[in-house]
């Protein structure tokens, strides 16, 4: 099969096309034929080596986090799948990844395709949906009538977020540059902050969630903005947020939590039922056909991309 391979951490030029051999499943996994797959920007930050102490000495022989595709075999324990169904899910982006023809995975990490989306669509929307819900819901614990900042709301988390945040009954605060207000209004954003003309640290006591997609800013800088009982939720893990954040969370009423997106079939059931009821739309981009992943991630790089870049394999 072709894959992208990434043989040791550094620029774009690591990223080569190959011929490498198909995977082979066992009785609990499915052989997904990828038809499309995204690119994000943890996929070039793991490219370059900035989680080294998560990926080891050499980056994850393939990378991408995320595909949609048709099922081209199934273990003799997989039950709910055949071949030919249309699905879409994520994998563990630092051990393995979706730049290929062919990859495999278990039931519990994908679920059907929604019916109203292309595989370019529905390959855009798993890693930063399931990002944005588990943030949320998990980490930060929306309710209906919570007040919640998304901060990088054009990104492909921050729009996903925004509006997963309406779906679920929050009000909700977007924060990008001036090129973009109009698009995350119209994405749902019931307020929306300028980033070149406002600092949006000085709304002191404002939001129960400050969901801090891209991220810039520290908890010490967010919590400000927070309520008495707010919560911070930022998308990379840091050292402090990581080691010291759980210790401190003791101590105080405001709190700082990492996400760290899982791969989860009923949380892919919920965004799915969001995306067939039209509370959750993809926005690509561009396009670009798998032999141009260096210039996707290129493009990624810049960190000025209005919703998401997609792989097409097949």
């Amino acid at each position: 099969m072709q894959a992208v391979i990434t043989s040791n951490y550094g620029g774009v030029e690591v990223l080569q096309r190959q011929n490498v051999a198909r995977p082979a499943i066992k009785d609990n996994e499915i052989l997904v034929q990828v038809r499309a797959c995204s690119v994000n920007p943890i996929d070039w930050k793991v490219r370059r080596g900035d989680f080294k102490l998560l990926t080891g000495r050499k980056p994850p022989k393939i990378l991408g986090g995320d595909y949609a595709g048709i099922v081209a075999e199934v273990g003799s324990q997989i039950s709910q799948y055949r071949p030919g169904d249309a699905v879409w899910g994520v994998v563990e982006t630092f051990k393995r990844g979706t730049y290929a023809e062919f990859v495999k995975v278990k039931a519990e990490e994908i679920g059907p395709k929604p019916q109203n989306l292309s595989f370019e669509e529905a390959a855009s929307l798993p890693l930063v949906g399931l990002t944005a819900y588990q943030a949320l819901v998990y980490s930060g614990k929306l309710k209906k009538g919570d007040h919640v900042l998304v901060n990088g709301a054009s990104g492909g988390v921050g729009l996903a977020g925004v509006q997963i945040a309406k779906a679920l009954g929050g009000q909700v605060t977007g924060v990008c540059s001036t090129r973009n207000l109009a698009l995350v209004r119209k994405m749902g954003a019931d307020e929306v902050v300028d980033y070149t003309k406002q600092n949006v640290l000085q709304n002191r006591g404002c939001y129960d969630i400050f969901f801090d997609v891209v991220p810039n800013q520290s908890f010490s800088q967010a919590q400000r903005t927070l309520k008495a009982a707010g919560i911070y939720v930022r998308t990379l893990p840091s050292f402090t947020a990581m080691v010291l954040g759980p210790l401190l969370n003791l101590f105080r009423t405001q709190k700082a939590k990492v996400m760290d997106c899982k791969a989860c079939a009923r949380d892919l059931a919920i965004i799915k039922e969001m995306v067939e009821n039209e509370q959750l739309v993809p926005l690509i981009e561009k396009i670009y056909p798998l032999e141009r992943v260096q210039e996707a991630h290129t493009r990624s790089e810049t960190g000025r991309v209005v919703g998401k870049l997609v792989l097409k394999v097949v």
